[in-house]
């Protein structure tokens, strides 16, 4: 029986008054329950008293049933099936058979061709996709390969060699995550007895996330090694045909008063000594180094103003520097000493 577009209207109407009566409508709203059954009896020109019967017409269902698809004479949708008789089963495994043997003979054109044929015949053997996926990937058809073992997935997920082929597909394609998922969900499948493939291939693909990760990580530093870049080019210009080292870096930089038992410490401190006094004319170039030139104003001995070169006989006069040069001479022996001896050490 037909069901017509008032029929309708008063199932829809038999909806809204059951609604209010059982209470799934709050009694706040029953009034305007009312109000829209009124509206849609107007606009449809049917009778509401007439609504509990149109039923009859719904095979005895209501809308919310009728739109639930729970009619008494309806069977639930299924999946169509395809069934294979068993003629078509044995020449689909002849068929792969022969897709085997051109494997083992590294002919995999003639293999995909075969497991092809197969699957035409029986596309419900999972084995043969998954066949297939290890013949496209042996042609370096890993898009295919992707395809069919996912297809051989969807068709039996606990067929675990599926996963391996997926898994080996997408690590070929330089998706490193998803091929670590796909063998992951492999060693799911086997449980307690993993095959050692499928851990090769887990353990591989994991090794190539860590090592994407880290690559990604280190690209966000260049950034930072070229802002530090400035302290390595002043050495190089620093260094000159005196050999001095970078006087900022040693000093502080900054324009704060350099701390005299961090200098007696550092290395290139005591080089630079040693070399000031085994080679008198390195004192014209050190003077000229904007470093110590700033290092001499923040203490005073900028010249007039402080805005020439430093002062000699300021600096020789200067109290700190005189205990510098007493440490240094006092010291130079033995770091002479010890800088011979280290040849031998690493």
């Amino acid at each position: 029986m037909s069901v017509s577009h008032k029929d309708l209207a008063l199932a829809i109407i038999q909806f809204l008054e059951s609604s209010v009566s059982n209470k799934t409508v709050s009694e706040e709203y029953a009034e305007s329950m009312d109000v829209a059954i009124d509206c849609i009896a107007d606009a449809f020109e049917v009778d509401k008293a007439e609504a509990s019967s149109v039923a009859s017409k719904l095979g005895g269902l209501s809308l919310l049933d009728a739109v639930n698809n729970k009619s008494a004479g309806s069977a639930p949708v299924k999946e169509e099936t395809i069934e294979v008789d068993a003629e078509t089963k044995a020449k689909a495994d002849a068929a792969k058979a022969e897709g085997n043997k051109a494997m083992a003979s590294k002919d995999f054109d003639t293999a995909i061709a075969k497991y092809t044929e197969a699957i035409a015949l029986d596309p419900t053997n999972v084995v043969y996709l998954s066949n297939r996926a290890a013949a496209y990937s042996s042609v370096s058809q890993h898009d295919n390969a992707v395809k069919d073992a996912e297809a051989a997935v969807k068709l039996n997920p606990e067929f675990s060699k599926a996963y391996s082929r997926l898994g080996l597909a997408q690590y070929a394609l330089g998706n490193a995550k998803a091929s670590m998922e796909a063998y992951k969900k492999g060693l799911d499948v086997e449980g307690s007895t993993p095959s050692d493939a499928m851990k090769r291939g887990y353990e591989t693909a994991k090794k190539r996330v860590e090592a994407d990760l880290e690559s990604s990580i280190a690209t966000s530093e260049p950034e930072n090694s070229e802002r530090s870049e400035p302290s390595g080019s002043g050495s190089g210009a620093g260094a000159g045909a005196g050999g001095m080292p970078d006087l900022s870096s040693m000093f502080g930089g900054g324009g704060g008063m350099p701390n005299l038992s961090e200098m007696m410490n550092n290395p290139q401190v005591m080089e630079a000594a040693q070399n000031l006094m085994s080679n008198p004319n390195a004192l014209e170039g050190l003077m000229g180094n904007p470093a110590v030139r700033q290092m001499a104003q923040n203490m005073g001995l900028g010249g007039e103003n402080g805005g020439g070169m430093p002062n000699l006989s300021e600096m020789m006069n200067n109290p700190m520097l005189q205990n510098m040069a007493r440490n240094f001479m006092g010291g130079q022996g033995g770091n002479q000493g010890g800088n011979q001896g280290s040849g031998s050490s690493e």
